[in-house]
């Protein structure tokens, strides 16, 4: 049974009914009394005696006027009382307006403070695209701008604000106070009105941004502003419009928390819609309510135009006929005519009253049926509780959206359920409820039938009847499961994120004693590394957004751009010049000169490598710079020792010595290729394979931004439909499932890569699975496969893990890779015949194992199998061979990891390298293990290798 329809209780629906019958009884009562009372009064009054023939008409003059006072009071309180709840209702609105706009206006800054905070900085070009969409979408923005150091660094727009760039906000005592308070509080501040340097008046929020640091406190970077126009503000939430009320904003002053709207404190006047100064205290009658905006607490005060008279008006027209009427009925010679007309008055007043109250039933019938109409469409559902807080009624939607029977809940208190779960705080909820209070946003969560976990959210109201007595509480409730999963699984996907581009800057910053720089096509530095600003002196602040070309010696770089230009025969000059051959050719190793930011110079070995997306097209360039000045003077001073030597040594010595010196260096410069050259496969593997889900993750976020706007704008018109937001909802899931599996792919090819780098750049020693080794080196050189459609096979089955180096073990697969894809498979390959290569691994005995690299290529005449393991022996000298990839997997298997090799294979049956390894590699001091791994190869042939 319905609260409403309980005997002696109260609802809404009823009061209005029972408002009627009641003034009806006082009807009948007042005339019962005015009818006894000509019988009454002559007795106690003997002046009334003497003027007997003139009391009724006195009598009822009194009383008629009496009426026809108290009636039109009474028309006048119900028209002020309309009144009120009319502004009270706009006044309501304009808050919404106010508050949406104001979290509108200064989203720019939240999402500027997250992605510097996300980042640890901000590119110009970055901080110009958010600040035009910005610009697009909320014309009554001024102006946006980002301090760090508390410098004003960027600004948008330009004009107008170019004496702000580069100012130094300490400078400025009144506005710096309020970056201290925002970076003390840790939050946005926002205040105003002030001065605006291209006129009017506007309001400025200042947003302080801290950059995480793991377990560290988090680092105060600087700060963002957003300066918004107030008059445009102001007309953009339609206050301005509002030509039937005294309408003004104030600062509002911190009040208690459950303070009424009578107690809010004004501040300092921030806008008033007719110009009016700062009052004392608030108009009387006004309606103020709280504003929160994002940084700041406003007052919102509002009052008509035209107050409402405290007397009712003497010319309406019930005034004036009552007046006749009572100057009427006041004559002694009409006495029965004054009667009748009195009888006539009172009957018209009851027929008026019944009418009255035909019309209030039907409104409040029509009333009830349009909100049951209303809830059973809603998604939300309607509760009500009794004075013991048990529940006596509940919409049909709860049945269908809890999947419980009504008649299993009716008649208990919700507590009761016997599938709540735990960590919900009932105590103080039924405590809020035996004091009477209304809550929102109460959750728990229930277990469902299927064994899942339902999230329920609450808000409800106290009953009182007229007498103030407690009749229960009213209130709607909605499953938010959805939601909760959605923000469980964006979170999630929010970390993985973050966590891969932690892990991905680790593993640039790890490289310090590579200086890697990347630019854009324009030749702007984009990235700059730590290794980069160890070398060259330089901070990336200080590059970001500069000409690559400042760190070059420009005599050197006018000399190559002029012998570039004669050998092209077109003009290349500056960082075209620079980056002519790695466009053309992918890459490109070359010896520079570089100058640091002391003016020093220094020479490095630069691979520069050409960054394109999947479409093939060029993104910008990646340089990876090492520093090799220490060792051209060694080389130098190692040419003046030789030459000094050849002086005093016989003319017979002085040729051998001389070629053996160039053979060296010929050595030197090739194992440093391949080590240059292995590095810019790592760094380009990774920018690669990082590319696809990252920019599935992109699109994902951008798309699923889109359809939040057009759900807004939908939720604003008024014109939001339930499958609008199932289709939402949907389009969410599946966003958030496309996020989960791409930061998934990214953080399992960050693993592998920060594995392979590890592994290869030291040679330290672990236990570690073979299989693992394998795995990372295939996810490193898995776009070289997938561009040559070889197909890979692997069959490791191994009984225990290897106690040795993986460092080197990868460097001994890796070249085995490449050697097969470089010379196994002739050009173009046999489409009838499908290119394999097969890793296999399988136990010896107990202490040594046995491990296979094979292909069904072209296999070897008997000549190239006999020098296969020679330095310098290749079959495709110039053609992107060096000669030593096999004889470095000879080194490596036969010493660091003390094992043996053998090659089998013949002309058109591939070829077979089987290794013999232990278990347990020979022990070795970590200097040792990586002068092996890293040896240069021996300028004799190794012996033919045979397994024993």
């Amino acid at each position: 049974m319905r609260l409403a329809n309980r005997p002696n209780k109260c609802s809404p629906d009823t009061l209005c009914y029972r408002e009627v019958c009641e003034s009806r009884e006082a009807g009948k009562t007042l005339m019962s009394s005015s009818e006894q009372t000509p019988a009454g009064a002559p007795a106690g009054h003997a002046r009334l005696l003497q003027v007997a023939a003139y009391w009724p008409a006195l009598l009822t003059a009194l009383l008629s006027s009496s009426l026809v006072l108290g009636l039109a009071w009474s028309h006048d309180q119900e028209r002020q009382a309309s009144e009120r709840a009319r502004v009270l209702g706009e006044v309501l609105n304009l808050r919404e307006r106010v508050e949406a706009l104001g979290r509108a206006t200064f989203t720019p800054t939240a999402n500027l403070v997250a992605m510097i905070e996300l980042d640890g900085a901000i590119s110009e070009a970055r901080f110009t695209a958010l600040a035009t969409q910005a610009q697009l979408l909320l014309p009554h923005m001024r102006s946006i701008g980002a301090a760090p150091d508390d410098v004003l660094r960027f600004i948008y727009p330009l004009d107008g604000n170019q004496a702000l760039l580069n100012l130094d906000l300490r400078q400025l005592p009144e506005q710096y106070s309020q970056i201290e308070k925002a970076r003390r509080l840790g939050q946005a501040q926002l205040s105003g009105p002030l001065a605006l340097r291209q006129g009017g008046m506007g309001l400025i929020q200042r947003s302080p941004v801290f950059i995480p640091q793991g377990d560290k406190p988090a680092r105060y970077w600087g700060s963002v502003s957003l300066v918004a126009d107030l008059k445009a503000f102001v007309e953009a939430s339609g206050l301005s419009q509002q030509a039937d009320l005294h309408l003004a904003l104030y600062e509002l002053q911190t009040p208690p928390v459950e303070a009424a709207p009578e107690q809010l404190l004004p501040g300092p006047l921030i806008w008033a819609q007719d110009g009016q100064s700062q009052p004392a205290t608030l108009p009387a009658g006004s309606i103020n309510l709280a504003l929160d905006l994002p940084g700041a607490r406003w007052l919102l005060s509002a009052s008509p135009m035209q107050t409402s008279h405290a007397l009712p008006s003497w010319v309406s027209l019930e005034m004036g006929v009552g007046m006749l009427a009572s100057l009427g009925l006041s004559g002694l010679v009409a006495l029965l005519v004054y009667r009748r007309r009195q009888l006539q008055q009172r009957n018209q007043a009851l027929s008026t009253q019944l009418r009255d109250g035909q019309r209030i039933q039907a409104e409040l019938e029509e009333a009830q049926l349009r909100f049951r109409s209303l809830t059973a469409m809603a998604t939300d559902w309607v509760w009500e509780q009794d004075e013991d807080l048990r529940f006596t009624f509940i919409s049909r939607i709860a049945e269908e959206a809890t999947q419980v029977p009504s008649p299993t809940i009716l008649g208990h208190k919700r507590w009761e359920s016997p599938s709540l779960l735990p960590g919900t705080d009932w105590a103080s909820h039924i405590a809020m409820l035996e004091r009477h209070e209304s809550f929102r946003d109460f959750e728990y969560a229930q277990l469902t039938p299927e064994g899942g976990v339902r999230h329920i959210s609450i808000s409800g109201a106290p009953v009182f009847d007229k007498d103030r007595r407690f009749c229960g509480y009213r209130g709607i409730g909605r499953n938010i499961t959805e939601a909760k999963l959605a923000e469980q699984a964006l979170r999630d996907s929010q970390t993985a994120l973050s966590n891969a581009l932690d892990r991905l800057q680790a593993v640039l910053d790890a490289a310090m004693e590579f200086a890697i720089v990347a630019t854009d096509l324009q030749g702007r530095i984009t990235l700059f590394n730590l290794g980069a600003e160890r070398m060259l002196g330089y901070e990336q602040v200080e590059l970001l957004g500069r000409p690559v070309t400042v760190l070059h010696l420009p005599a050197e770089l006018a000399q190559h751009a002029e012998h570039l230009s004669a050998e092209q025969g077109q003009d290349l000059q500056g960082f075209e010049a620079l980056v002519a051959t790695a466009r053309h050719q992918g890459s490109e190793s070359r010896n520079w000169t570089f100058v640091r930011k002391d003016g020093s110079q220094l020479e490095v070995s630069l691979v520069l490598s050409s960054v394109r997306d999947p479409a093939g097209h060029d993104m910008g360039f990646l340089g990876i710079a090492r520093d090799i000045s220490q060792q051209r003077q060694a080389e130098r001073a190692l040419v003046t020792l030789n030459a000094e030597l050849e002086q005093r040594v016989a003319r017979r010595t002085h040729e051998l010595s001389d070629a053996l010196q160039h053979l060296r260096s010929a050595q030197d410069d090739l194992l440093r290729s391949e080590k240059m050259a292995a590095l810019g496969s790592l760094v380009a593997g990774v920018a690669h394979e990082l590319n696809t889900p990252l920019g599935n993750c992109l699109t994902t976020a951008s798309t699923l931004d889109e359809r939040m706007r057009e759900l807004r704008r939908s939720f604003e018109g008024g014109q939001m439909r339930r499958s609008e937001l199932e289709r939402f909802l949907d389009d969410g899931r599946t966003a958030c499932g496309i996020l989960l599996s791409s930061m998934g792919t990214a953080n399992e090819l960050v693993a592998h890569f920060k594995q392979v780098s590890v592994d290869q750049t030291s040679a330290q020693r672990r236990v570690f699975e073979l299989s693992d080794v394998v795995a990372d080196v295939l996810s490193v050189l898995r776009p070289r496969l997938r561009k040559s459609t070889v197909r890979t096979l692997e069959d490791i089955q191994l009984p225990r893990p290897i106690d040795g180096y993986p460092g080197p073990l990868g460097q001994l697969i890796t070249n085995l890779l490449m050697n097969a894809l470089l010379h196994a498979f002739p050009e173009p390959l046999d489409p009838d015949k499908e290119a394999q290569i097969c890793l296999r691994a399988w136990p010896m005995d107990e202490l040594h194992f046995g491990f296979s690299v094979s292909d069904n290529g072209q296999g070897m005449r008997a000549e190239v199998r006999r020098r296969a393991f020679d330095p310098f022996f290749t079959t495709k000298m110039g053609r992107g061979g060096t000669g030593l990839g096999l004889n470095i997997v000879y080194n490596i298997s036969t010493g660091i990891l003390g094992g043996q090799v053998e090659l089998k294979s013949e002309p058109g049956q591939g070829a077979e390298f089987i290794f013999r390894l232990p278990y347990v590699a020979p022990a070795a001091t970590p200097a040792q293990a990586h002068a092996q791994a890293h040896a240069p190869a021996p300028l004799l042939p190794p012996p033919q290798p045979r397994l024993s």
